[in-house]
């Protein structure tokens, strides 16, 4: 491989992660919200049903 070769390869990848930076970092950005939303629907599964006498800040629970 050639010093012209080596160049060549370091300008097509910078040229291609310029390009492609945008789409991958708006597919991350896609991902991480999905995982939010299935991690915060599983935790509220999770959560046992509130108690119905429980009081609340407008009845003077005071929490």
């Amino acid at each position: 491989m050639t010093l012209d070769d080596v160049a060549s390869l370091a300008l097509a990848t910078a040229a291609a992660a310029r390009a492609f930076a945008p789409d991958v970092r708006s597919g991350l950005r896609r991902l991480l919200g999905a995982g939010v939303r299935v991690g915060a629907a599983t935790l509220i599964e999770q959560q046992p049903a509130a108690h119905p006498k429980a009081a609340g800040l407008d009845e003077g629970g005071g929490r």
